[in-house]
């Protein structure tokens, strides 16, 4: 952000800015954001070479209610930093990132209802393919907080060899979203897996529950 002035942070504006933090905190896709991203656990290995200042939610209420901020734009620039981060590093097609750019607005909506007279951060594009798509009105290709939760209960109810064509499925475009939690036992993080893979493995298994036969040519 570029600083034409600095507002001091009173306890009027500190209230005003925890309000704004709970908010997206309280939001249901805020999930991502609520703790620093475990770049080891997701095997990231270049996220700390892209990032070079890791931020979220989590860390910005605690700097916050430590009085670690001096100013509101410091404040502000923070957690403007969680997307921008998240934008950069996922590029602008990902699924977190449009989450990202939905939190965003939520963000700068409520900047302005509660605290008008302070300037937004801006938001600077620092890769190629974050361009005019950055700012849209509406995300598109946004999995729901319920499409997950439905797929995660209806992967429960399919057989082995089921489980296994989903399985080769994910791992073919999304090899994030596992992660290795028991010698060779991996964990499925449905938020990890990219939009289009989501929604043709989530036909898949409804073609599955509904009674059809196993689709052993389906391919992503």
């Amino acid at each position: 952000m570029i600083k034409t002035t600095q507002t001091p942070l009173n306890k009027e504006e500190q209230r005003r800015l925890n309000q704004i933090v709970q908010q997206l905190l309280d939001s249901n896709d805020s999930v991502e954001f609520r703790q620093p991203v475990d770049y080891k656990a997701l095997n990231l290995h270049d996220y700390i070479t892209i990032v070079k200042k890791p931020m979220d939610l989590g860390t910005v209420q605690r700097k916050l209610n430590s009085n670690t901020y001096k100013t509101v734009e410091e404040c502000l620039d923070d957690i403007q930093l969680i997307w921008d981060n998240c934008k950069l590093y996922n590029g602008s097609q990902s699924w977190i990132t449009k989450i990202a750019e939905k939190l965003e607005r939520l963000f700068k909506k409520n900047v302005k209802n509660y605290l008008p007279l302070v300037n937004l951060p801006q938001f600077v594009p620092k890769q190629k393919d974050l361009g005019a798509d950055v700012f849209q009105e509406e995300p598109q290709d946004l999995v729901s907080y319920n499409d997950k939760v439905e797929f995660s209960n209806n992967l429960k109810q399919l057989a082995p060899e089921q489980i296994g064509l989903i399985v080769h499925m994910i791992q073919n475009t999304s090899p994030n979203s596992f992660v290795e939690i028991e010698g060779e036992k991996y964990q499925i993080i449905v938020d990890y897996i990219e939009y289009e893979a989501f929604i043709k493995c989530q036909k898949q298994i409804q073609t599955w529950i509904a009674g059809d036969t196993i689709n052993k040519k389906v391919k992503i």
